[in-house]
């Protein structure tokens, strides 16, 4: 097991983009589900409940997030696991108003907004919203609990698109945008500045981490204040209302941060050459989808970003596939983060991509 230092030195390079013998490595155990991975959660699985933040009793995830960790230590990754807010509830959905449902396997939002002349209903009122409350709570009780053992950071918060379609529902959202496009952006303007100042709270509310802070969900360690975002329903748009409407705020969610990460599906490439030109955006995250296309016909993307930001590639990749990656791509500001079913092959993998490493 390599030290702290020796970590964040790796971390360090990945920011430089600096020559590395190999790319950044982390991984997840288990599969791409997340809330069956708390026992605490298990109870609160079951068809159609609504849930609401009373039922999170933090102390009960506790030991779950303590079993993580410790799994983690034995993969020997290169990156600090990270605990977050419990990462399977859609908290800015929750914290805007949006119902909370439960199915078997994980928890969905309730559209609530049905006239954009009701935007003002809109807000999170920061000394009596139950689910912020909620939320640093998680934080808090983190923070405290792992002693400098593991960071606190952001789990997974929809973007402005994604909470747009949360509140009007998907087929309103891209009505919207051609029938009432003011009114939308009024909006989107709107829960973009509560997602940052969520980012805010969260940040206030633990403390630094080996002198830095680290993104939820990638685990990633940044020297400095990061934020990272997801926009998923841009997926549902044409590049040209992206470009008219969304990329300003793309623009506008990154500013203010030295570290900070887009998290994008192959689905979302159209807008790719965008987000390049966003210089305040330093890392894109690509999904290995399931039923999406394959890492031989991402390459040209992967490429893409390497050549202007940093890149993160995250999914069940196999050797054969981290293979095509090592010889394909430089590996200078390269992270590849790897679901892994067990520890076992997680350890496997390790072994198999420090063997192919380049001597710098």
């Amino acid at each position: 097991m390599e030290t702290f230092a020796q970590r964040i030195q790796h971390h360090q390079a990945f920011w430089d983009k600096t020559p590395v013998e190999r790319p950044l490595i982390g991984f997840r155990i288990g599969d791409y589900l997340l809330a069956n991975k708390f026992q605490a959660a298990l109870p609160l699985l079951q068809e159609g409940h609504i849930i609401t933040p009373d039922m999170l009793e933090v102390d009960r995830f506790l030991p779950d997030y303590d079993r993580m960790y410790a799994q983690s230590l034995e993969t020997g990754q290169d990156i600090f696991w990270t605990a977050e807010p419990f990462t399977a509830i859609p908290w800015m959905e929750a914290m805007l108003g949006c119902e909370i449902r439960a199915s078997e396997a994980s928890f969905t939002s309730k559209p609530w907004l049905n006239d954009l002349a009701d935007i003002d209903q809109v807000q999170i009122d920061e000394a009596h919203n139950p689910w912020l409350a909620k939320y640093l709570e998680f934080v808090e009780k983190l923070t405290t609990h792992s002693q400098g053992r593991y960071p606190a950071g952001q789990p997974i918060l929809r973007g402005t698109s994604d909470m747009l379609g949360a509140l009007r529902g998907q087929t309103n959202l891209v009505f919207d945008y051609l029938d009432q496009p003011q009114a939308i952006q009024q909006l989107a303007q709107k829960v973009t500045g509560l997602f940052r100042r969520v980012v805010q709270l969260h940040r206030e509310a633990t403390t630094p981490f080996q002198d830095g802070y680290t993104m939820g969900f990638y685990h990633l360690w940044c020297p400095g204040p990061c934020l990272w975002f997801q926009d998923d329903l841009v997926a549902l748009l044409s590049p040209r209302l992206y470009r008219k409407y969304l990329y300003d705020l793309n623009v506008q969610m990154c500013q203010g941060y030295d570290y900070t990460l887009c998290h994008l599906h192959p689905t979302s490439f159209f807008i790719l050459d965008d987000l390049l030109q966003i210089e305040g955006l330093k890392t894109i995250e690509i999904n290995k989808d399931i039923g999406g296309p394959s890492i031989a016909e991402m390459l040209p993307e992967f490429r893409k970003v390497l050549r202007e930001k940093r890149l993160l590639i995250w999914g069940d990749l196999d050797q054969d596939e981290l293979e095509l990656i090592l010889a394909e791509l430089p590996y200078e500001g390269l992270y590849l983060h790897i679901v892994a079913p067990t520890v076992t092959e997680a350890q496997r993998l390790k072994q198999f991509i420090e063997s192919k490493g380049k001597h710098v």
